[in-house]
């Protein structure tokens, strides 16, 4: 389950505490340690001696300056498994795309961690059309990064990793989404994103295009997104993988439609 919250209920103090096993002989060290929430005591989670706790605070601290500086707003904190897990997004207002006439989307950025290895400290720049309670998100992801919960990663600099993510921004959003709002998909492209997806899900997919049939690239790329955050099992790797090779082809449907636009106008001049 997952609480929305404010930013200052998710920088709560963190401590780790060695596991030890009590034998006749004396304590024996077990490689485990416990990470606790120290404001309450409440055991987050039990992990190996390998693992870096990287703290919301230091997470937040490392890339402040660079959120500021793209006067990034803070737009929601949310904790999930009462603090195991948090996720903050914030909105770029500056940069903005008209998807349908009135309806404009801003470059957003959400930052995770979490203290039980559920997910790494990533993160993610992205146009969404919608960000659900449970952390799934809709929409097309410009950039990501992230680092690992690992003893051998202290040194990585959190800040420059969200840098490098914040550059994808303005290139995507004065270049490669205006060319999926470009044109209307041809059926023959909405047919092989249908076709990508897993037998099982068919039905799903196929009811998702009739309800609201796309009129754009973009709306076929959010249009797939939805039913594969929604219908599909979330724990398999295979779904993680799916979702990756969507944008590329729709990409690449929107990018040839619009080089034989530009040839047919071409020839039309001649």
């Amino acid at each position: 389950m997952s609480q929305q919250c404010t930013q200052k209920d998710t920088l709560f103090n963190i401590k780790e505490a060695a596991v030890i096993y009590d034998t006749p002989k004396g304590d024996v060290e077990t490689g485990y340690k416990l990470i606790v929430n120290e404001d309450t005591n409440q055991i987050l989670s039990c992990m190996t001696e390998n693992y870096q706790v990287i703290k919301n605070t230091d997470l937040l601290n490392a890339t402040s300056g660079a959120l500021n500086e793209r006067g990034a707003i803070l737009k929601e904190s949310r904790i999930f498994g009462d603090g195991a897990r948090t996720t903050w997004k914030y909105r770029i207002p500056d940069i903005k795309l008209e998807v349908q006439k009135g309806d404009f989307v801003n470059p957003e950025i959400i930052i995770k961690n979490s203290y039980d290895g559920s997910c790494e400290a990533s993160v993610i720049a992205g146009a969404y059309r919608l960000v659900c309670s449970n952390g799934m998100v809709i929409g097309y992801t410009l950039g990501k990064n992230s680092v690992r919960h690992t003893i051998w990663n202290r040194n990585v600099d959190i800040g420059a990793i969200l840098d490098e993510v914040i550059m994808s921004i303005d290139n995507t959003f004065s270049a490669d989404l205006p060319l999926l709002l470009a044109s209307k998909p041809k059926q023959g492209h909405i047919t092989k994103v249908i076709e990508m997806f897993p037998q099982n899900q068919t039905k799903n997919v196929v009811e998702k295009m009739i309800s609201k049939p796309p009129k754009t690239y973009w709306d076929l790329l959010n249009a797939a997104t939805w039913v594969a955050s929604h219908t599909m099992n979330r724990q398999a790797e295979s779904t993680h993988r799916f979702e990756s090779k969507l944008y590329p082809m729709i990409h690449k449907f929107a990018k040839n439609e619009a080089t034989y636009k530009q040839s047919q106008a071409r020839r039309a001049q001649a």
